[in-house]
């Protein structure tokens, strides 16, 4: 999946500005060299400016779970409104492919604010999880509902008390070989910093 840069044009907020996206669109590859495009699989909504899928609003890092008790595919949108507010939307479907329709519009996880972020799903309990990234503040984990479409109360903070460029985003959760490793980089915009890794 990856999202498709527009041109020019008024955002959300009256100002000339970049249209940040075209929706999410899903590609496939078999041997990752050569890929198809299957299309968008959630749209934009440029006619509507409260809408979270305007194209002026800063919409990345879309991700996706499958929750085998309900069968729905759940999505996960960061979105960035101004220069303050930054939240998700939560999207459901009943295929990858879509169509998806929203579960929460606008949605803070434990009424923060919300920046890089993964999901992870762990395949013995089916328990899921968010780590994202308080925006230059801490880095936090919290358990989501069964439904995958909230956050419960459970949450753990990481990486607190730290200041740019310590903090840390982009979190990147995975296993592998019974063990757990978190990936995250420092907040220095778009210039290089080493990740790191912890197990």
């Amino acid at each position: 999946m990856v999202l498709v840069w527009g041109k020019q044009g008024k955002n959300a907020w009256g100002k000339k500005n970049t249209v940040w996206h075209w929706g999410v669109r899903l590609y496939t590859s078999s041997d990752l060299y050569n890929w198809e495009d299957k299309g968008l699989i959630i749209p934009p909504q440029p006619e509507d400016l409260s809408s979270p899928l305007h194209p002026t609003y800063c919409m990345d890092r879309p991700h996706i779970i499958y929750n085998k008790k309900t069968g729905k595919y759940v999505a996960w949108l960061k979105i960035m409104a101004g220069e303050v507010s930054q939240f998700m939307s939560v999207l459901t479907a009943d295929r990858f492919e879509g169509p998806y329709t929203f579960a929460r519009k606008i949605y803070k996880p434990l009424d923060m604010d919300t920046g890089d972020f993964c999901l992870h799903v762990d395949k013995k309990s089916g328990k899921a999880y968010i780590w994202f990234e308080r925006p230059h503040f801490q880095l936090i984990c919290a358990t989501l509902t069964e439904d995958y479409t909230a956050v419960t109360d459970e949450y753990s903070v990481h990486y607190d008390n730290l200041l740019p460029p310590d903090t840390r985003e982009a979190p990147t959760f995975f296993e592998k070989g019974g063990r757990k490793y978190l990936i995250t980089s420092g907040t220095s915009g778009y210039y290089p910093n080493p990740s790191r890794v912890c197990l």
